[in-house]
Parts: structure tokens; C-alpha cells; sequence
């Protein structure tokens, strides 16, 4: 126990502050002006470090796993530097003032604050971003009998988003802008600055809002469509084009298509991979229409409508001469 012990302090001790944390910034800041005496630098560093070992003594369970103490470390710098930020409003020279006069704990305390929100988010989508298939008695009201129904649900959130989930969830980011729906990712960092956070919180309601989207659609089960949504890496994408392709080709509300007629709609709808304009105003109109009938909150209809006009970017690039 002793030298699991002394392990923790000496990892604590040798944990330099990544330069590019706005605490670092101004920490440096300070010292370039004098404004925090050196004494006063020491103090704030040890306090970090206070932190960072009950960060430790909370959420580690093996004490000899240096990765987890270093990611745990990392961390405490982090909620720290985002605290500060947020209390500061990112101006360096407030940031000094209220570091002089302010327990270090406190911007911990707000950085654990921020996150945690994002956290509970991520945590509930993980868990309830998900179509899950109908039970007997739901499928008896609904007069379908299927035995071979899919068990698993359809996931709301792509791939990608999962990761990002996943990630956030150990105070990460896979992403550099914000997406409509995530396709771009880059291996997972450390939370930097707190426009990451910003950034992070409209990602999460974009999920949100995608799925209030899916919910207001008139599918009683998706789980009886052909081929099944499952087999689909983007599964919402593919019922999202499945209504457009319909309602272009039949005027109808369905779900169902075949590539013969997906063909015939990218022959109809496209010019050289770009979607004819007053095809494409009839169905960002018909979808906003129809969340607003179904009562749907104007960030869900914004969302849905820079949701159908990505999905038929993407389609487009199906669509255009190889």
C-alpha cells in the first residue's frame, strides 16, 4: 500500500500543466506581469494537487494502474482550467485577479459542474437514443405476428456518435466542429477550452433533437421494414431517405424502397450529384410542416430540416456521375 501510495504522489508531482489550458495561459500570464508572487504559484500547483489525489482516492479502483492515475491527473487540470475559463469569462486578466483571491477549488467545482451536465446527457442517450422493437402485446395491437422480429434496437446515434459519447463520458472529444450529424472524428484528446464545451453541449442537442425528430415520424414498426434498418451503418439516414424517396416518387408517406427505385428518384431529384432546388424547398417544407402539426418544438423542426437537406447532400453524392 505504501508504495501504491507514494506511486499516486510522485505521479501527481511530475504532472507538468499542458501550456495550451487556459490555466496554464494565465498562470503564465500572472508571472509575466508579477501579479501572482511565486509562493502564491506554488500554493495553487499543491491545491491541484489535492485535488487531483481525491480525484484518485474517488474513482480509482487500482491504484497501480498508471494510465488511470495519469488520465485522473489530467483531468483535475482540466475541470480546473474550464472552471477558471467559465469563471473569467476567458479575460486573462480576471482570470489572475480571481485566482488570487479565489480557493482553486472553486473552478474545480464549476469545471465538475460543466461536465457533469454533459455527462447526464451522453448517459441518457446512451441509454435511450435506441428504437426498441415491440413487445408481444405491442404487436398484437399493432396485428402483427412476426417471431423472427429483430431483438436488438436501432440505434438513433451513428457509429461516430457513439464514440463521441463514449469519449465525453472519460472527459474526451472526437471532434473538431460541430456536424449535423457526426462523420468527421479524430482519435480521442483531452478537453482543451471551453469552447469545446460549447461546442460539445450543441452536439449532444443535435442527437436530441434528432431524436424527437424520429419519434413524431408516422412508423408504427420499424422493425418490419425490407431490408431491416439494422443492416444499415447510418439506420436513421436510410429512414429518413426512404420517406423523401417516397414522397417524391408517389407523393405518399412510406418507408420501404428498393435500389431500382432509389435509382429512379436520384435520376428525378439530381443534376450532376446536386439536388434540383424547388425540389429540394418542397421537402425541407413538407418536413417542418409536419413536425409542426405533430407540435414539435422549433429547435426540433430547425434541426430536422438541416437534418433532411444533409441527408440529401449525402444522397447526391450517390447520385453524381462516377
Amino acid at each position: 500500500m505504501t508504495n501504491m501510495t507514494t506511486n499516486k504522489f510522485s505521479l501527481v508531482a511530475e504532472a507538468t500543466l499542458d501550456r495550451r489550458l487556459f490555466l496554464a495561459r494565465a498562470l503564465a500570464h500572472g508571472d509575466t506581469f508579477s501579479r501572482i508572487p511565486r509562493e502564491q504559484a506554488d500554493t495553487l500547483y499543491q491545491n491541484i494537487a489535492a485535488i487531483a489525489h481525491k480525484l484518485i482516492t474517488m474513482k480509482t479502483a487500482d491504484l497501480s494502474d498508471e494510465s488511470a492515475l495519469r488520465t485522473h491527473i489530467q483531468t483535475a487540470f482540466t475541470l480546473t482550467s474550464l472552471g477558471l475559463e467559465y469563471g473569467s469569462k476567458g479575460d486573462l486578466d480576471k482570470a489572475v485577479q480571481i485566482l488570487r483571491k479565489t480557493r482553486v477549488v472553486k473552478f474545480f467545482q464549476i469545471g465538475n459542474t460543466l461536465m457533469e451536465r454533459l455527462h447526464d446527457r451522453a448517459r441518457h442517450l446512451l441509454e435511450h437514443a435506441v428504437i426498441r422493437p415491440p413487445s408481444r402485446d405491442e404487436e398484437h395491437l399493432l396485428g402483427t405476428n412476426h417471431t423472427d422480429i429483430e431483438t436488438e434496437g436501432i440505434q438513433i446515434y451513428t457509429q461516430a456518435e457513439l464514440e463521441f459519447l463514449k469519449a465525453l463520458l472519460i472527459y474526451r472529444i472526437t471532434i473538431q466542429t460541430l456536424q449535423v450529424t457526426i462523420r468527421d472524428t479524430d482519435t480521442p484528446r483531452a478537453l482543451l477550452h471551453l469552447n469545446e464545451v460549447e461546442m460539445i453541449d450543441r452536439q449532444l442537442a443535435c442527437i436530441e433533437h434528432r431524436c424527437d425528430y424520429v419519434k413524431a415520424l408516422p412508423l408504427e414498426n420499424p422493425f418490419v421494414l425490407e431490408p431491416p434498418l439494422s443492416i444499415f451503418p447510418n439506420p436513421i439516414e436510410r429512414l429518413t431517405l426512404s420517406l423523401i424517396v417516397n414522397l417524391v416518387l408517389y407523393r405518399q408517406v412510406d418507408f420501404e424502397i428498393d435500389e431500382d427505385t432509389r435509382s429512379d428518384f436520384h435520376q428525378l431529384a439530381y443534376i450532376d450529384g446536386e439536388v434540383r432546388e424547388s425540389l429540394r424547398e418542397q421537402l425541407l417544407d413538407w418536413i417542418t410542416q409536419f413536425l409542426e402539426q405533430a407540435q414539435q418544438p422549433e429547435p426540433v423542426k430547425t434541426y430536422a430540416v438541416a437534418y433532411w437537406d444533409d441527408c440529401l447532400r449525402i444522397e447526391g453524392q450517390a447520385a453524381a456521375p462516377q
